[in-house]
């Protein structure tokens, strides 16, 4: 079982406090994204009960863990360094919580092969962690964490240090981990919006300490509750709203580069469905193998605009589907 529950948990600091109501379902993989210092570490550790939080209740399956221990928590964490033991060989990492529940070592050698196995580190029982590359110590971070048979797995920015190849791998990996272990629910902090799209069950957004928008990932993208969410989950531009003759109660307009139509020729589409801006200069582009992410300015405004071809031009008419735009007041989504 892993049902957790974070219930008005505040934690005080002189930069800001930490405001948390939390709901993860068992077996969910839940990613928590936002911006440096906007609280996701921090949400980790007490979650771990490495923090204590100052108000507020942590509950696992219903019951209250806020004042236990950490480990009679049932949780285990793979820190952003891994923190493996320099000292000790892969096998000894990875049994050592084992070792402390005084299971019989013929067991814990069973279950670390089994582990390292699943891991795909067949073998590496004997290696020092010194000698591992960033890629195996990940898995056997994880295969550690792992072998306390826990609730909840917790992650904290475990692939940053990777290269973006080998991150892409290895984020495959830590969700088929996940699947393959259906009572474990996962909590994994990344600052990759890409990495939290394409891993998660939902997608928690952190801002200055509490959450933003928690829902699944196409949601965020298309639908997100605030200017932030939207602006910090892709890219996008935001126009003021007078700029345009529409009968909506918003300060703010926002659109996605893909929701920008640039004709190579004429254009053929239905022009009322569209916001047409005429005269827009062309400041940059950028290939990005598929497409070229266009620099655009309108007014003052900058704005980015997809297209399939490098335009020639220095200016151009652009047409905006008006079906794709965001609208926020005062920062907050309206319909």
């Amino acid at each position: 079982m892993g049902t957790l529950e974070l219930k008005g948990v505040k934690k005080r600091y002189p930069e800001f406090t930490l405001e948390i109501d939390l709901s993860v379902n068992e077996g969910e993989f839940l990613t928590i994204i936002g911006p440096s210092g906007s609280g996701k570490s921090t949400l980790l550790n007490i979650i771990a009960g490495l923090y204590a939080p100052d108000e507020g209740a942590i509950l696992l399956d219903g019951r209250d863990i806020t004042s236990l221990p950490p480990q009679k928590r049932g949780i285990s964490m793979v820190f952003q360094d891994y923190a493996l033991f320099p000292s000790m060989n892969v096998e000894k990492n990875i049994s050592y919580a084992m070792k402390i529940r005084k299971v019989k070592r013929s067991e814990r050698r069973r279950q670390t092969d089994a582990l390292l196995s699943f891991v795909n580190l067949s073998g590496y029982n004997r290696r020092k962690v010194t000698t591992l590359s960033g890629g195996e110590a990940q898995r056997v971070a994880l295969a550690r964490a792992l072998s306390s048979d826990p609730s909840i797995l917790l992650l904290d920015e475990p692939l940053s240090a990777l290269d973006a190849s080998l991150r892409r791998h290895l984020r495959d990996e830590v969700r088929r981990i996940h699947d393959e272990n259906p009572g474990v629910t996962t909590i994994y902090v990344t600052h990759d919006r890409e990495e939290a799209f394409s891993i998660s069950d939902r997608i928690a957004i952190m801002n200055a300490g509490h959450i933003e928008m928690v829902a699944g990932g196409e949601e965020i993208y298309n639908h997100p509750n605030s200017l932030f969410t939207a602006s910090f989950t892709g890219e996008g531009t935001s126009l003021p709203a007078e700029m345009f003759d529409m009968d909506v109660d918003a300060d703010t307009i926002f659109f996605r580069p893909e929701s920008v139509t640039i004709p190579q020729t004429k254009f053929y589409g239905d022009a009322d469905a569209y916001l047409i801006l005429e005269g827009v200069k062309i400041v940059s582009a950028e290939f990005l193998g598929s497409c070229y992410l266009l620099g655009l300015m309108y007014e003052g405004h900058r704005i980015l605009a997809e297209s399939s071809f490098r335009p020639a031009e220095d200016t151009m008419t652009i047409y905006i589907r008006k079906t794709r735009l965001l609208l926020f007041k005062d920062g907050r989504a309206v319909s």
